[in-house]
């Protein structure tokens, strides 16, 4: 089954690390501050990680998001979402947002209060443009342009100014990350099996275009000029005229020979490499830059790390050496969604996407026999990264797609210096999530009642306590619905199935 063909060319949020890659800093956006709980605290403080200091101690209750050009967003008390200036870390420069994405390096961001229409704003909290009613959702900005998507599910763009820039013609558009080209998918003609995506600039002019039958992308972005994806058995990097250009990173010769356990390349072109149960960091010839005894690394911005020894972490420099005295306990470094969507929809439209997504025998591309090893090109190459977990999440436009296998995605080795995948891991229910918290608390139970008016159009039939079942193959399904987080539940087993929670807002 082909589900890197349904599925990885849709949106999705940024990862630092890629297949190929060139030695220049290859980071989504430098990282100077950094939301932190302190060793001891359950409130989040902000800290300089240039300096080592804390700027703003026990400042929230809730994860700050990752902090780009200054700003940042937190969720308040009533559950919407206040902007800050790291500048004045506690005062908040605009707020009571229903949904929200980080601002980009243009000191803009796209936002929505409940039951309104999406906006970008500036630094200060004041409105730049008002986006036009039809559309659905928006990006965040990365180099000046944010991917949109209108009522009729077609993605365009827009740039900082919030003027549209690239007609919503496409089915998929990703975001300009690292380079000036983006990766998007044309609409598909009913039938169709083969997905073709285009190469396009910050124009809309079209690069080129390939067939996934040829090349399919094992991310829907470019970084340092080059696309990695998959030919045949291969794996090979296209430029952006589409020409197959060689791998720029076969630099891991060196390390290769360290007698390591294992290894991942960072974005700044360095490796972070275990040997036993420790870890370190080694230059590509092999030369030791942080040495081998900490627990566990994180590259930040090229310059900074995160040091884990013993459950406590701290900020060290390339040299190993400590950056200021903070010790922290957790840290907030990913984006939780880049896209924000508006403050008001048709429940009618939501249905319709989310009855595309499944039929009698199969959900978002995977049905009973799907194992991990069909969905290979949708992980990372480092399987620590789900070793102890049964899902996999894989975001799609306003949703969050989690795929719950049977066992553990990836297992430690017994020393936990290493992990493996467990390919023959089988697929056993997906979960369709979607936040409507932007959206009036009458929302959630319009949406269930349109899908389940429809069941029958996709031979689902209820069966007992809100759980549909398929006479197909019985598959079954459920619509659930939980503070504000609307959940369709597609169990590959009638007998595994579940009768969901609806809880009000």
């Amino acid at each position: 089954m082909k589900i890197l063909s349904r599925i990885a060319l849709a949106a999705c949020a940024a990862v630092l690390l890629t297949a190929c890659g060139g030695n220049e800093t290859t980071y989504q956006y430098k990282t100077q501050y950094l939301p932190v709980q302190l060793v001891g605290s359950e409130k989040w403080s902000i800290l300089d990680v240039n300096s080592g200091e804390v700027v703003a101690k026990d400042a929230f209750d809730q994860a700050p998001s990752p902090i780009v050009a200054g700003m940042f967003y937190v969720m308040n008390s009533e559950g919407s979402y206040d902007y800050y200036d790291v500048s004045a870390p506690t005062t908040p420069v605009a707020g009571h947002f229903g949904s929200v994405t980080s601002y980009s390096d243009d000191g803009v961001a796209v936002c929505s209060r409940v039951g309104a229409s999406l906006c970008v704003i500036d630094r200060k909290g004041q409105v730049v443009k008002e986006l036009p009613k039809e559309v659905a959702q928006c990006s965040m900005f990365a180099r000046g342009m944010a991917a949109f998507q209108n009522d009729n599910g077609m993605w365009g763009y827009i740039n900082s100014s919030g003027d549209t820039i690239v007609p919503a013609v496409y089915s998929s558009a990703n975001l300009f990350l690292y380079n000036d080209v983006a990766v998007v998918v044309g609409p598909q003609q009913e039938g169709d099996s083969i997905v073709s995506f285009s190469v396009i600039d910050k124009s809309g002019a079209v690069k080129y275009t390939a067939s996934a039958a040829d090349y399919q992308p094992v991310q829907p972005y470019y970084i340092n000029g080059v696309l990695p994806a998959v030919k045949g058995d291969s794996l090979v990097c296209l430029d952006s005229n589409g020409k197959e250009v060689p791998n720029p990173i076969d630099d891991k010769q060196a390390v290769e020979k360290g007698g390591y356990n294992d290894f991942s390349r960072t974005p700044s072109g360095d490796y972070i490499v275990i040997k036993g149960k420790k870890t370190g960091m080694v230059d590509k010839s092999g030369k030791t830059l942080v040495p081998i005894e900490y627990d566990n690394l994180i590259d930040i911005n090229g310059e900074r790390l995160i040091a884990v020894k013993g459950g406590v972490c701290h900020i060290i420099d390339r040299q190993g050496k400590a950056v200021g005295t903070a010790k922290f306990s957790n840290a907030h470094v990913t984006e939780d969604n880049p896209y924000a969507t508006r403050g008001f929809i048709d429940p009618s439209l939501v249905a319709a996407s989310m009855m595309m997504m499944f039929d009698e025998s199969s959900c978002c591309g995977a049905d009973g026999q799907t194992t991990l090893m069909d969905m290979n090109g949708m992980v990372s190459t480092d399987a620590r990264l789900y070793a102890g977990s049964n899902t996999l999440i894989v975001p799609q436009g306003p949703y969050m797609i989690q795929y719950v296998f049977d066992r553990e995605v990836a297992t430690m080795n017994a020393d936990s210096t290493a992990a493996a995948f467990n390919y023959d891991a089988r697929v056993n229910r997906v979960i369709i999530s979607s936040n409507l918290n932007h959206c009036p608390a009458t929302t959630e139970g319009a949406i269930v009642r349109t899908v389940e008016s429809h069941l029958g159009t996709k031979s689902f039939v209820l069966a007992r306590d809100n759980i549909f079942c398929s006479d197909y193959n019985l598959t079954a399904l459920t619509l659930g619905y939980e503070k504000g987080i609307l959940n369709l539940t597609y169990y590959m087993h009638f007998n595994e199935s579940v009768a969901p929670k609806r809880i009000k807002r």
